[in-house]
Order: C-alpha cells, then sequence, then structure tokens
C-alpha cells in the first residue's frame, strides 16, 4: 500500500487528552486545527480521552465541554474530516451524539470492549441514518483470540460500520501480532480495517508499519506520540518510515510544525517509556491506568508492579480505574 493511500487517523487532540489528564484548551485546539491544514490529516479525533461524555471524577474531569473543544476545531478544519471516539454508557445519543453532528462531526467512532461489539448497534444505526459516517472500534482488542476478533468485527458491519479498527489498548502487541490480526480481518471483512498503536514496548511504529503491510488503510497517529500511558504512534516518526519527508517534504514540514506546537505547548506532558509502562504492555493492561497507579503506589507504598500484575490477574479494562483503587486496599491487607 502506497503512503498516498494510507489514511493518517490524528488522535493527538483526544488521545493525548489523557496525558493532559483531560485539561486540554480549546485555544490550542484552534490552534492545532489551523495549522494542521498541510498536513496528511484525513480525519483529526477531537475530545476527553474517553470520548464523548467522558467527563466525570472517575476517569477525569474536562477542563472544557465537548462543545467547546469542537466548535474550536470545525471553522479551521478545511479538506479534513472531525471526528470524535463514542463509548454508549459514557455517551448517549440525545446528551451526545446528536449535538456533536449539530456541531459539524462527520466521522464517529463507536466504540466498545472487544468482546462487547453489539452495544455499539444503535449508536452506529442512529449516526448512520444522519448520513454521518460510522466506524466500529475494538478497544483492548488483545483479550480475544483472532477468531473472535473477526466475529465481533462482522458485528459491527452488520451493523452499519463502514470500518473497524482495533485498538492494542495496552501496548502489548509485536508486529506478528499486528499483522495476523489485520489480515484476518481484511479476509473476514468487506470493509476498511485500521489499527490503532500504543508505545507501551517501544514498538507502536513498528506494528503500525505492520498494519499497512497487511492492508490496514486506516492508521491512527499523535503528533510526538502524545496519548495514554507510553503514548501512540508518533505522526512524525511513522512519516519518516513511510517515506513522506521524500515524497512530500511540504506536508512533513507541516506535520513537523504540530510537533513544535505540541512541544512549546505541552512539552511537560510528552510521554515516555518507563519501566511501568512496560509492565502495563506485558501484561496487557490498559495504558491510560498509568497515572492512577504511579499515584496510587506513591500514596501506599506498594510497589507498582504489584498493583499491575494484580490488575492483569482480574482483567481490568477502561472504564474501571475505581476498582485501582480496590486492589490497592486489598493488597495493603495481606
Amino acid at each position: 500500500m502506497s503512503i498516498q493511500e494510507i489514511k493518517f487517523y490524528d488522535v493527538t487532540l483526544r488521545d493525548g487528552n489523557h496525558a493532559l489528564r483531560h485539561q486540554l484548551e480549546s485555544s490550542f485546539v484552534q490552534a492545532y486545527s489551523s495549522l494542521a491544514a498541510g498536513s496528511p490529516s484525513w480525519s483529526i479525533e477531537v475530545g476527553h480521552g474517553n470520548g464523548l461524555g467522558g467527563s466525570s471524577f472517575l476517569v477525569g474531569e474536562s477542563l472544557q465541554t465537548d462543545t467547546e473543544l469542537l466548535q474550536a476545531a470545525r471553522p479551521n478544519l478545511h479538506g479534513i474530516q472531525l471526528s470524535v471516539h463514542s463509548i454508549p454508557g459514557f455517551s448517549t445519543i440525545e446528551r451526545d451524539l446528536k449535538p456533536a453532528f449539530e456541531l459539524g462531526v462527520d466521522l464517529f467512532r463507536i466504540a466498545s470492549h472487544v468482546t462487547e461489539a453489539s452495544v455499539c448497534e444503535k449508536q452506529i444505526e442512529f449516526v448512520s441514518s444522519l448520513g454521518a459516517v460510522a466506524h466500529g472500534v475494538l478497544m483492548m482488542s488483545h483479550m480475544v483470540g483472532i477468531e473472535e476478533l473477526v466475529s465481533q468485527g462482522r458485528k459491527f458491519v452488520e451493523h452499519g460500520a463502514s470500518a473497524v479498527i482495533i485498538m492494542d489498548s495496552a501496548g502489548t502487541y509485536r508486529p506478528e501480532d499486528v499483522r495476523d490480526r489485520v489480515s484476518a480481518l481484511r479476509e473476514g471483512l468487506a470493509v476498511e480495517v485500521g489499527f490503532h498503536a500504543h508505545n507501551n514496548l517501544g514498538l507502536a511504529v513498528s506494528n503500525a508499519l505492520s498494519a499497512v503491510t497487511a492492508g490496514a488503510s486506516i492508521i491512527d497517529v499523535a503528533t510526538l506520540g502524545l496519548g495514554a500511558g507510553a503514548g501512540n504512534a508518533p505522526y512524525e516518526l511513522l512519516a519518516v518510515a513511510l517515506g513522506l519527508d521524500k515524497s512530500s517534504p511540504e506536508q512533513f514540514d507541516a506535520v513537523l510544525s504540530l510537533g513544535e506546537l505540541v512541544t512549546s505547548s505541552y512539552h511537560q506532558f510528552l510521554p515516555r517509556i518507563s519501566p511501568s509502562s512496560v509492565r502495563s504492555g506485558l501484561l496487557g493492561v490498559f495504558s491510560g491506568y498509568a497515572p492512577q497507579v504511579s499515584a496510587i503506589s506513591e500514596r501506599t507504598g506498594l510497589p507498582a508492579k504489584e498493583i499491575w500484575l494484580e490488575a492483569s490477574k482480574r482483567k481490568l479494562v477502561a472504564g474501571q480505574e475505581s476498582l485501582l483503587e480496590e486492589i490497592a486496599q486489598d493488597l495493603s491487607n495481606l
């Protein structure tokens, strides 16, 4: 697949909000969206780290509302789609999806845990009825085998999704894992396939390249990797690996300009690989738990290793932050 056929899906203004503890400012969204005009970005996702309706005491309260962030982005995205992430339960049709559509959102990614694609049926059907684009997203996709992964992806297609995206939410995949899973989805589904990497094991770029080789046409990127845990596939590094600097120097310069903006605004929040993030990846635990695990470890004196290990044993998934405190209490009582 040539670089011209790849759809770069930029999650900096959504997954990056995890790294910012959901304190993303609309002024930054406006500046970023304006700069992105010269980049090869196909779509830019905006919002709380957990998507529409995600702001809460449990997973983190947003500095600004979904409406404010989307309003900051929409007028500046010329030729680039505006998209949102939506997890049924966090979001509802009336409170979240309808207003987002009215604000000009083009693409809705409707997401579920990898075993629960059916919970997305109503939202996918609603988005399709509006004439907007709906994609299905399988989070924590490593937690099932390939046959079940394809089966869950097929449910999205039956509901009306025009693409299926798999998320390596824990940053646990190796390139061969990505190849096998993307290949199976491409063979088993008659829609586009996308891949969302996390860099917990330092393999985000390699995994994204493996996805491209296996036929994924939608590839998630984040400027400087800004995202949960050890971050996502860095936009600029994947662009180099795919030869954008040679095939389209002007677009590559635009990608680097986005990096300069992120550095000047949020340099202290840029993700990095750490012993904790590596443990998260090896154990297959949601990347976004890193700040909570670190804080609990410092407060209680419990080794982060023990918290990660117990979270893995209990098969925690995104949105179960409260169980980390329960784990800490149980471990303290041993």
